[in-house]
């Protein structure tokens, strides 16, 4: 410390006063910061006092490191170190410690000055403390290899050009946030460490360099890897730099865009591989130098061993070179590379499959090369020309990775299945080496050798292809799903399925006319859009008061533009809920989900139209009409559940929640007999409107419960369809912005191609039959783990997984209907005899009850709906969060919601998913294990 102290006092010394009148000078003249600055207006960004500072202390840095081995180089004081009784490590370490210090104390006097003119903000500086050590450690590392102090920054600077682009190129991949952007800081702090430790590991290797020799040569039995390891460096210069440039001249070609790395990366890869194993004994086979191992009796295996891991990294050498100009232009495209995926090789290579692929990609890149080494190491022993020897090897290697390829399009490769039998091929090779240098390989006992390892190599490549096949049970029900669609109704005998559909289909030509008609431009630009006020109608009752949109609505329904003797949409869909219960979505007739999910939307949408329609009849003074909507809509729900799937039956569900919302909007502007007194004359009478409906909604609620089973039959019998042909669905998918289809189908025939091959064919039926839909345990019928890197492979589990749990959901439709159902039956009774049912019994008592029994509670085991007639009180909710602000004075914790009922109200309710009866104290709509309340509608409501 005393010595560098003593050496760099007065440099150091200098560098501060002269850097603080800089400073000084620099706060006071210099212009502030801009905001309007841009990224490459350093000065104009940081201001010229900040500027000033950052130079300040990076010079202080790397005149420090700088100077720690050089000055003593440019002093002649180098050789008294040397000679000192100790190691070179132990100096380098003294060394480096002592001017750490000395930068430290630099860089904290010129941090001080500039803090206290106001250069220097607490975050600014403690960066500076970063960049200050960077220059210090680069110094260093141009200290070692330099003569003078001077000539050590010019060692330094491009040394830390080079690493930055190095290291940054690939964080900037591997660290890059969604949307593009500079890494994220993670990625920051791997790119200093590795900036800081690198500069310090080759200093210390370089300096510490003769501390190395002396051990190694007075080592006893030293093994000769250095000049194993030279030898073959020698006999691999040649061929790594000419093979080097062919294979950036391959790489750049990638950059054509009618290239497609998927098909010719293969290719590229097996001569790579091959190449690298053929030659590694290509020197010793060419000039029959093979002997001179055995002659001189030097250590082959040892030889062997260092010559193929040259080689290997050759091949890896060879196999970077490919693909550093994708990278390179993966980088410089900036936020642009996320149309392509995720993952570094898709995003290199531009190819979304390499996304689905997920870690398999590096397989599929990499196994070709492999067993093309793997093959060509062997056949450059058994072969003596090269030329004979390559071609071999690219047939065999071919052959042997080309096995791999469909597994690897089809996801669920493991390591030891694809690397073993390539490394028994090389173990094969360490076999026969020895005969080989003794010219002995044609007899007896090599051949035996070269026999077993290429038939334990073929043995490990069908032990892991069947293995393939075998680690996915084959269940007993495996082809249920085919024996259900077989019995399912026919194209033909399917009418109401067909002709809902017909319906949906001709409802969204309607829109689209009422839309784009000579009245629908200015019915288009109408907020909220007519979609919109359709599903407020429904969820909060006809509003009315809006001719336009009343006019946009007729002419949906009148469908001008029809052809003479053709039935309107709604007279076909009235129609078909007048059959037999069929299939909205047949598993036979589906191609895609994105194709299923645009036309249960639409289904959808002609629902809410009836029911708008529905509504609207009776704000017009038919009540009765709104049932003979009500009816086609419920149709329609049952149709879209009966077995066609997951998502046809979540979309039902939906359609069913739509009918028996817009049904209680209905009875809630239904008049009572109040209401009705005059023009009946003061008299009661029947109430055939009610007693009506009561039927209607009761014909509905004889389905059987939900069995999920037939749903997961039809999803997977779709999903066995789309395995079979996945281009409809993979293309659309694989196909970046702006891209070309038709280069994408090629890659997607590709995949189907590699799924039909037998083994990959057995597999993919046993995943099927495996199942992934959700089991009662909450668990799922197989591990997604067997889908890692499956292209499509969400469809085997985002298909199942949609729309939650459909049990629960009938369960609470259930319980909606029965409720609606008990209902009417109360409005009933109060509008024939005047008053409210003392208890529910009196529903189904006297000659002409309203319900020939009552409903049980679906969640009750066969107990009745809870029933009392209220005299007044609140209802409580769950505490909730009023939030900050909301409230008087500074409370803003949880608030309890409430309802207060007047005395007179009916309410029905179910004891909930718990069981437990509570007695209907919470507020309607509360939390599904308390008890679901329903309030009858007793007066007349306006629209909410």
């Amino acid at each position: 410390m005393w010595k560098e102290f003593r050496e760099q006092w007065l440099i150091g010394a200098t560098l501060v006063v002269l850097g603080g009148g800089l400073l000084a000078a620099a706060a006071v003249l210099g212009e502030p910061p801009k905001a309007g600055a841009g990224p490459l207006d350093v000065v104009g960004l940081l201001g010229l006092g900040r500027v000033a500072t950052l130079m300040l202390v990076v010079t202080a840095g790397m005149v420090c490191g700088g100077a720690l081995f050089a000055a003593e180089r440019e002093a002649g004081t180098i050789t008294f170190l040397e000679v000192l009784p100790g190691s070179r490590a132990r100096l380098w370490r003294a060394k480096v410690v002592a001017g750490v210090v000395l930068a430290l104390v630099q860089t904290v006097l010129l941090l001080a000055i500039a803090a206290a003119l106001g250069l220097a903000p607490p975050g600014f500086a403690a960066r500076l403390v970063v960049y200050g050590l960077l220059a210090f450690v680069w110094g260093t590392f141009g200290s070692t290899l330099a003569r003078t102090t001077l000539g050590s920054v010019g060692f330094a600077v491009p040394a830390a050009v080079l690493a930055t682009f190095v290291y940054l190129i690939p964080i900037s991949l591997a660290f890059a946030p969604p949307g593009g952007g500079p890494p994220r800081p993670a990625g920051w702090l791997v790119f200093e460490a590795l900036m800081i430790a690198t500069p310090l590991v080759l200093s210390a290797r370089w300096f510490t360099a003769p501390d190395r020799a002396r051990r190694a040569g007075s080592a006893r039995g030293a093994p000769g890897f250095r000049a194993l390891l030279w030898l073959g460096w020698r006999q691999t210069r040649l061929l790594a730099a000419v093979l080097s440039a062919f294979a950036l001249a391959f790489g750049c070609a990638l950059l054509v865009p009618e290239a497609q790395p998927l098909f010719v990366w293969p290719g590229l890869a097996l001569a790579a591989g091959a190449l690298a194993g053929v030659t590694a004994f290509g020197d010793e086979q060419v000039h029959r130098t093979g002997g001179f191992w055995a002659e001189g009796r030097l250590p082959v295996g040892r030889a062997w061993a260092v010559k193929v891991g040259l080689h290997l990294a050759l091949v890896a050498w060879l196999l970077a070179l490919l693909l550093a100009p994708s990278v390179v232009r993966a980088v410089a495209e900036g936020q642009m590379r996320f149309g392509y995926g995720r993952g570094l090789v898709a995003v290199a290579l531009r190819d979304r499959l390499f996304d689905e692929l997920g870690p398999q990609s590096w397989k599929y890149l990499l196994v070709p090369a492999v067993y093309g080494f793997a093959a060509g190491h062997v056949c450059g022993l058994v072969f003596r020309k090269l030329v004979v020897a390559c071609g071999v090897a690219v047939v065999v290697g071919g052959c042997l990775a080309a096995l791999w390829g469909p597994s690897l399009l089809a996801g669920g490769v493991r390591h030891w299945q694809v690397w073993l039998p390539a490394l028994a091929l090389v173990a094969t090779g360490r076999l026969v080496v020895r005969p080989w240098t003794t010219d002995r390989l044609l007899g007896r006992g090599p051949l035996v050798r070269l026999g077993a390892g290429t038939g334990a190599a073929l043995a490990a490549l069908v032990a892991g292809i069947g293995f393939r096949v075998l680690e996915v049970p084959d269940r007993p029900d495996s082809e249920d799903d085919l024996a259900y669609v077989a019995a399912l109704p026919t194209y033909d005998e399917n009418v109401a399925g067909r002709e809902f559909r017909s319906a949906v289909e001709r409802y969204s030509r309607a829109v689209q006319y009422a839309d784009t008609g000579p009245e629908g431009a200015a019915l288009v630009r109408l907020r909220p859009r007519p979609a919109e006020r359709l599903e407020a109608a429904v969820r909060s009752g006809w509003a009315g008061g809006d001719p336009e949109f009343t006019a946009w609505l007729d002419r949906v329904f009148a469908e001008p533009q029809l052809p003479a003797g053709d039935r309107p949409w709604h007279a076909i869909a009235e129609d078909a809920a007048t059959k037999p219960v069929g299939q909205f979505e047949s598993p036979r007739l589906v191609s895609t989900t994105a194709a299923t999910a645009g036309m249960l939307d639409g289904a959808r949408r002609m629902a809410v139209a009836l029911l708008a329609w529905g509504l609207q009849e009776q704000a017009g003074g038919t009540p009765e009409a709104f049932w003979k909507r009500f009816v086609t809509v419920v149709a329609l729900a049952r149709n879209m559940q009966n077995g066609g799937g997951v998502l046809p039956l979540t979309a039902g569900q939906d359609v069913e929640r739509l009918a028996l919302a817009a049904a209680e909007r209905w009875l809630e502007r239904y008049p009572g007999w109040a209401d009705r007194q005059a023009a009946a004359g003061g008299a009661r009478g029947p109430a055939p409107v009610l007693r009506a409906a009561i039927l209607t909604v009761t014909a509905g609620d004889a389905s059987p419960l939900l069995d999920m089973r037939p749903h997961h039959l039809a999803d997977r019998f779709v999903l066995r369809e789309q395995m079979r042909a996945p281009v409809q669905w993979l293309t659309p998918g694989l196909t970046p912005p702006g891209g070309n289809p038709d280069q994408v189908a090629a890659e997607a025939d590709l995949v189907g191609f590699a799924w039909a091959v037998p083994w990959e064919r057995e597999r993919t039926r046993r995943l099927l039959s495996l199942g992934f839909e959700p089991q009662p345990n909450g668990l799922f019928g197989a591990s997604p783990a067997l889908l890692v890197g499956r292209p499509g492979a969400q469809l085997l589990l985002v298909r199942n997984r949609s729309g939650g749990d459909q049990t629960e959901t009938d369960r609470v439709l259930r319980a909606t209907r029965r409720a609606l159902i008990l209902k009417l039956a109360v409005r009933a009774h109060m509008d024939e005899k005047g008053l409210v049912p003392a208890a529910l019994a009196d529903l189904t008592a006297g000659p002409t009850p309203y319900l020939r029994a009552l409903p049980d509670d679906p969640y009750a085991d066969g107990r009745p709906f809870g029933y009392r007639v209220s005299r007044g009180e609140v209802l409580r909710g769950p505490p909730r969060s009023t939030g900050p602000g909301s409230g008087p004075g500074p409370g803003r914790g949880p608030s309890e919601q409430s309802l207060e009922i007047r005395s007179g109200q009916v309410l029905l309710w179910s004891v909930g998913t718990d069981g437990t009866d509570q007695g209907g104290t919470v507020i309607p709509g509360g939390p599904r294990s308390e008890d679901m309340v329903f309030l009858v509608p007793m007066f007349v409501s306006e629209p909410r």
